[in-house]
């Protein structure tokens, strides 16, 4: 199963995505809201991969995040509906930080090969697209946020723990 190292927010941008999450439900679209785990939060994931082994804890203070536009990535069973995250010297730094104490991990996640983004939707098909995106855009603007919180996510456990918690 796969594992992360993942950054969560603060409660008015936490609840700003959850809202996203129930918009795409509400119109049957693919969303993150169907998950009801206790780990299913909005977050962006620094690092993932089948194994991650961490050597230690990066520190960080919180620091101020913008949610930018939707984005996909395209999957063989459907596309992978994002928020494109805005990318800061702080977000940058804080993802070497955390590469350079985490062995393991996807390619894509790495320093170099990342795109930060918040998941909203996995397995949203091409004829759902435009539907989601209204969706979207019809709540208006994303409110700015802090990033306070830092997690592991292990897959094969289910559970998380909580490396720096808000």
């Amino acid at each position: 199963m796969v594992h992360s190292v993942d950054l969560t927010f603060d409660d008015e941008l936490d609840a700003a995505v959850r809202a996203r999450w129930r918009a795409l439900s509400d119109l049957g679209l693919p969303s993150l809201s169907t998950h009801q785990g206790a780990s299913n939060r909005p977050h962006i994931t620094l690092l993932a991969g089948e194994t991650l082994d961490l050597h230690g804890r990066p520190v960080f203070e919180p620091f101020s995040v913008r949610l930018g536009a939707p984005l996909t990535f395209p999957r063989r069973s459907g596309a992978v509906l994002a928020l494109g995250v805005v990318p800061t010297l702080e977000l940058l730094a804080l993802h070497r930080r955390v590469a350079a104490v985490v062995e393991g991990g996807f390619d894509h996640t790495r320093p170099g090969a990342w795109t930060p983004h918040v998941t909203l939707s996995r397995r949203i098909v091409a004829e759902q697209t435009g539907a989601a995106l209204e969706a979207l855009a019809s709540l208006g603007p994303l409110p700015d946020g802090e990033v306070l919180g830092l997690r592991f996510w292990n897959g094969d456990t289910r559970t998380v723990t909580e490396l720096l918690a808000p």
